[in-house]
């Protein structure tokens, strides 16, 4: 963890770990950089998550 990323995560301000980034094959995931909460990208940027959940199940079964 990152001091000085781990400062900016207490005011609201997360950045993922590049080196972390995987595919799950729905989504891309990562973990923050300073604190290490789970991160989901979506449209409009890279979000906090409570726990990186199972993917849906997208098979229309």
């Amino acid at each position: 963890m990152k001091l000085l990323q781990l400062a900016a995560c207490a005011f609201g301000t997360h950045r993922r770990d590049r080196r972390r980034v995987w595919h799950d094959g729905y989504d891309y995931r990562a973990y923050c950089a300073g604190c290490g909460k789970p991160m989901l990208r979506e449209n409009s940027g890279w979000k906090i998550v409570d726990a990186h959940p199972a993917p849906p199940d997208r098979t229309g079964n």
